[in-house]
């Protein structure tokens, strides 16, 4: 046999060699993510937790199946639905650029204090378009903001300009005004891809140094994230210690940053909303006294 033959042998032989070594490496990924709940990549999850008295304080969600990223637009109102969301009562609204609901109510609405989760809902779904369609995610003591966020597919979609509510509170914790988006359909991506587990999202940020020693996971669920928009990936959210969110993309398994600024840029975009009103100037000057306080009050608050 002629060494160039030999030669040629060689490197096909490592190239099988490399392949199954592949294989089994992707192979030992797949099954440390997606593997059952008793399996010995979980058990040593579970074990390094527990060193550390790191608590699940939740019966953890099963794994899910493949799922698709998906994209979703904001929706823009016909002619007959801005007809029918400036007719609500109590309240003198403008819709900016058939996408841009601004509402100042003309009686305010309290809300109860120490009022639960399902109360505050309650109290927005019958004040807002499409109310139900909304989940109340947090209330911002620091500018008395509540943040409600859309649903699609009977999930949260987390900070979607294009889906999401803020109400804005007065000192008296009443209702004076709220701007909203809606989210158009949903258009899913034909490529199914693997979701990693609940007890390996935990690790993620573990590993990431955000879940510290004698921290608590008070809550994990699954929604959507929008990484780049119009598309959103599947999230889970985890809570710690029963008041602070984390992010772990489901699909590409990452930790989500915090972005800081959406509140900010969102308050902004209420502005430049409003400032567009021309034919009311009573709503116009009110919501621009309301949002420009919301502003400045977290900027005083970082000084």
């Amino acid at each position: 046999m002629q060494w160039g033959q030999i030669k040629t042998l060689f490197i096909l032989c490592f190239l099988l060699l490399d392949i199954y070594l592949l294989f089994l490496v992707i192979q030992k990924i797949g099954n440390e993510d997606f593997g059952p709940a008793n399996d010995s990549g979980q058990l040593e999850d579970l074990d390094q937790l527990e060193l550390e008295n790191i608590k699940i304080s939740i019966d953890l969600p099963d794994p899910l199946p493949d799922e698709v990223y998906l994209t979703i637009r904001e929706k823009t109102f016909t002619k007959e639905e801005v007809e029918e969301i400036i007719a609500r009562d109590n309240q003198d609204i403008e819709v900016i650029n058939n996408s841009f609901i601004i509402s100042m109510l003309k009686e305010k609405i309290a809300i109860p204090e120490n009022a639960t989760e399902e109360v505050i809902e309650q109290i927005i779904f019958s004040t807002v378009y499409l109310g139900s369609e909304y989940t109340f995610d947090y209330w911002d003591k620091e500018r008395n903001i509540l943040v409600f966020f859309q649903e699609k597919n009977d999930r949260p979609v987390y900070y979607h300009s294009s889906g999401i509510i803020f109400v804005y509170l007065n000192d008296d914790n009443e209702i004076d005004a709220y701007t909203q988006t809606v989210l158009g359909e949903v258009e899913p991506s034909s490529d199914k891809k693997s979701l990693i587990s609940p007890l390996k999202a935990i690790m993620r940020l573990y590993q990431s140094n955000l879940l510290l020693p004698n921290d608590e996971v008070t809550d994990i669920k699954i929604g959507y994230y929008s990484m780049f928009p119009p598309v959103v990936v599947p999230t889970w959210k985890i809570t710690i210690d029963g008041k602070q969110n984390r992010y772990v993309n489901a699909i590409e398994r990452f930790v989500i940053p915090v972005n800081d600024g959406f509140m900010d840029d969102m308050i902004q975009k209420g502005i430049e909303s409003t400032r567009s009103i021309t034919k009311n100037e009573e709503l116009h000057d009110q919501m621009i006294e309301i949002l420009m306080a919301k502003l400045m009050s977290n900027r005083s608050e970082s000084e």
